[in-house]
């Protein structure tokens, strides 16, 4: 069995103008992922938090090429009131983030021989595989951060999904989305209830890594808040209705967004001092 290190730890802190543009630098790994039909979804997120998310960390080998583990689980019954405008994510109850120094490390770490001995056999048991999943792999571009530190366990975090409209470019897609982000961001109305603010663009076609089907999402805007109460207010606001819905349907070509609301665990992070943990904190259901 051969096993490989993982390279040197790379700065998060450097940003990249145009993150959509290269393959290089940190790279995201997306999974949204169901239960099997046999599993609650109560019991799904005790699985992932308890059993899998510790297992995968300690299989070293496996887990030294993650610099950062997050997973995120839907509320049950859906209690921050986002705009109709948006569909939801049918049977997805959550994602699974990992940031990896590289896109060459991606490889190594998924091609890792003990991903398909130890990781890959324990999937089956609780995430759905009947292609439901979607996977993606992109690159941040952070418009904020409260604190550099920012304890994120037990945050709201509240994705909305988009596609890139047939026969747009990709360069001047993601501009446009950039720009799009920023608007949102500069907007104080709406700014000042976020403790963070990312978007991760897909890495451009095709997919830079064999084998690997990657979903047709293309960005994924990710707003962070201390509790569903910021959220609801968030979207709420007056900002947030007819001028960014006129925006969002010049970006998307009149196709919709979908949106999932989460609470966040962090299992692994090396590019902070908050504290993170393999065993998982108390977690209200």
């Amino acid at each position: 069995m051969e096993f490989s290190n993982p390279g040197p730890w790379v700065d998060p802190e450097a940003q990249q103008a145009a993150p959509w543009s290269t393959h290089d630098g940190i790279v995201k790994f997306f999974e949204f992922a169901a239960p099997i039909a046999t599993m609650s979804p109560r019991a799904f997120h005790l699985y992932w938090q308890k059993h899998h998310s510790p297992h995968a960390m300690h299989v070293t080998a496996f887990s030294q090429f993650m610099r950062k583990y997050n997973s995120t689980h839907r509320y049950p019954g859906d209690p921050v009131a986002l705009p109709a405008r948006y569909g939801d994510m049918g049977r997805a109850e959550g994602a699974a983030e990992v940031w990896v120094n590289s896109l060459s490390e991606v490889g190594d770490w998924l091609g890792n021989p003990l991903y398909p001995a130890l990781i890959q056999p324990d999937e089956p048991r609780f995430i759905a595989q009947d292609g439901s999943a979607e996977v993606i792999i992109a690159k941040e571009e952070r418009f904020f951060k409260a604190d550099p530190d920012l304890v994120e366990n037990l945050k709201t975090k509240v994705y909305l999904l988009g596609r890139r409209p047939a026969g747009v470019d990709h360069d001047a897609f993601h501009a446009a989305a950039s720009d799009h982000a920023r608007t949102i961001f500069e907007t104080p109305e709406l700014a000042r209830h976020l403790i963070q603010f990312v978007l991760s663009h897909r890495l451009r076609d095709p997919p830079p890594l064999e084998g690997m089907e990657s979903a047709d999402i293309a960005v994924v805007f990710e707003f962070w808040f201390d509790d569903i109460a910021a959220a609801d207010a968030f979207f709420a606001e007056p900002a947030f209705g007819e001028t960014m819905a006129a925006r969002e349907a010049a970006l998307f070509g009149g196709m919709p967004l979908r949106a999932l609301a989460t609470r966040v665990r962090v299992v692994h992070d090396e590019f902070s001092f908050q504290p993170s943990t393999t065993q998982p904190l108390p977690f209200a259901w």
